[in-house]
């Protein structure tokens, strides 16, 4: 015992400083409030109690004139079946041919049935079951032979007595079976063989128990036979509890059985006491509430720095939290701050150093032509070869022109989509003169794309890879480069693929983490990743001496008010 009050307040002196000024004040406020509503509680029980039996005696016996209701309602429906002209000649006529049998089916057995169904629409079926083995007409009429099967029936055809019998399928459906009086004979109570079945669904049946089964068990016998037992999950699993037992007869056989555990009795029977559980709440509240705020003023230092410390663990490192005090909670705010601060700095300049080192080698390999120069070369060219005639090297001189145009960009990282194109498409004409038309080109490309910026080269180093270490080294079979550009709701999707050599599996993670000569898969890779992120990196899947696909994907822009073109 000494042990455990030395663990207790070990426990207690290391709670919180908040924590210890809310356990105080509810210690202390809340010894009176609980005697007082305890020592209420138990005056206004007994006679509470007492009130609530007996309206568990009223609902009981409403529900028992519900029964009541229920099972002559449905005894006399199936006696005044049993007892029809039409089901009497149904079920013991000889039919001589099958003209009669649909005649005496179709024309009245179905329609009285209809009849009944249109009174009774709670009934879900009504069978005929007859000697005949013969007869048989959908569920309506069915041979004797076939009550044996059904899963409710227990028991010999023989032993069905002319008097409304009652049985439970494993539904839980209702069925009241009855014998047919002999044809001409029914007065004086001579019954055939033949007996009818009505069917009533649980819920159509046992409606009247809906209201009283929110937190009651409930149970309807008939003979030692349940019929209906229900336990509301209020109550399910609590064996031990004891229960207030109510139970009335119904007829000569039926009985319903209400139960309820006391400890709901009690329960649902307290409004005079709420009033003290109210001004109880209200107190606590009280104290709940100005001992919160005393605590909040004394722990708000802290409050600021776990703020602060979840905001930067969502990422977000730009904070503005200081401390003026000198004590530890200040020194530990404010060397957080500088950390934050530090953090940022850092994966700025680390980020923003990767982005200019991408631009500044796009730069230097655009800055290695003389742009002026160059044009100035592809011109004359162009001149010569059409004063000659030399419509191949005009052509050339045309295609490189365009190219490099596109390729320098007067220096820019970004360019339009439509250039790019253009670009590429340049370059794919002057690599088929340069090999003597060596491989097949099939592009589709989507006419409806947006004009917006991309990086510059991000399609001629894919299509160079695809033809000169793809499609040329291949020695057989005609080669052939694939470029698809598409839009698909706010993304673009871009795919070359050739029919070459394919690449080893074990090569290709290589491709986009290696450096190359030129302007690589590895270089478009990186800029594609540090411009739209992750999601956006080359896709490479080859099948060698097959095939090789490169895909990628870029956002469209929502801001940009952008315009579509038709043609590139």
């Amino acid at each position: 015992m000494h042990k455990f009050i030395r663990r207790c307040i070990f426990k207690l002196q290391n709670l919180s400083y908040r924590k210890k000024l809310v356990l105080t004040s509810f210690t202390v406020s809340i010894i009176p409030l609980m005697i007082t509503t305890i020592f209420c509680y138990y005056q206004i029980v007994s006679n509470l109690y007492e009130k609530e039996t007996t309206a568990l005696e009223y609902t009981l016996n409403t529900a028992a004139d519900s029964l009541n209701h229920q099972l002559e309602l449905y005894e006399n429906l199936v006696t005044h079946v049993t007892n029809s002209d039409t089901v009497i000649t149904t079920a013991s006529r000889e039919y001589g041919s099958i003209y009669e049998k649909y005649e005496q089916f179709t024309y009245s057995y179905d329609v009285f049935l209809t009849s009944v169904y249109n009174q009774h629409p709670d009934v879900e079926q009504i069978t005929l079951y007859t000697h005949q083995e013969d007869l048989s007409h959908g569920l309506q009429l069915r041979p004797l032979s076939e009550l044996t099967q059904q899963s409710w029936f227990a028991g010999d055809p023989e032993t069905i007595q002319a008097k409304p019998q009652w049985y439970i399928d494993t539904d839980g459906s209702m069925v009241v079976l009855a014998k047919v009086p002999e044809p001409y004979t029914k007065y004086i109570k001579s019954y055939s063989d033949n007996c009818v079945a009505i069917r009533i669904p649980e819920k159509s049946f046992f409606y009247f128990l809906d209201n009283i089964s929110d937190d009651c068990y409930v149970k309807i016998s008939c003979l030692d036979r349940t019929y209906f037992e229900y336990t509301a999950p209020s109550i399910a699993g609590r064996s031990g509890e004891h229960m207030t037992s109510i139970s009335t007869t119904v007829g000569n056989d039926w009985t319903i059985t209400l139960e309820k555990p006391d400890y709901l009795i009690v329960q649902s029977a307290q409004p005079m006491i709420i009033v003290m559980i109210v001004i109880m709440a209200v107190c606590l509240f009280l104290i709940f509430l100005l001992s919160n705020l005393f605590s909040e003023y004394s722990v708000k230092r802290i409050n600021r720095l776990r703020g602060a410390m979840n905001t930067v663990q969502k990422g977000n490192f730009n904070i503005q939290i200081h401390d003026r005090c000198q004590d530890e909670i200040g020194e530990l705010t404010n060397n957080f701050q500088k950390m934050a601060d530090e953090i940022q700095v850092l994966i700025k300049e680390n980020y923003q150093s990767k982005i200019t080192m991408k631009e500044a080698q796009l730069k230097a390999l655009q800055a290695q032509i003389n742009p002026h120069f160059l044009y100035n070369c592809l011109s004359l060219i162009n001149s010569r070869a059409l004063l000659t005639h030399q419509e191949d090297i005009s052509q050339m001189s045309q295609l490189m022109s365009t190219f490099y145009r596109t390729t320098l960009n007067k220096g820019r990282s970004d360019i339009l989509l439509r250039d790019e194109i253009r670009n590429v498409m340049s370059y794919i004409e002057i690599q088929q003169l340069l090999h003597d038309n060596a491989f097949q080109v099939l592009s589709q490309i989507d006419p409806t794309l947006p004009e917006i910026y991309v990086p510059n080269l991000i399609l001629q180093p894919l299509v160079e890879n695809s033809i000169i270490h793809g499609i040329l080294p291949k020695q057989t079979g005609e080669g052939k480069l694939f470029l698809t550009i598409r839009r698909v709701d706010n993304m673009i999707h871009f795919t070359v693929m050739d029919n070459g050599i394919g690449i080893p599996p074990e090569k290709i993670p290589l491709l986009t983490q290696t450096e190359s000569s030129g302007y690589g898969l590895k270089n478009v890779n990186e800029r594609l990743l540090l411009t739209y992120g992750e999601a956006s990196g080359l896709k490479i899947n080859s099948i060698q001496n097959e095939s090789t696909m490169i895909t990628f994907s870029i956002p469209i822009p929502t801001d940009n008010g952008s315009t579509h073109f038709t043609s590139v």
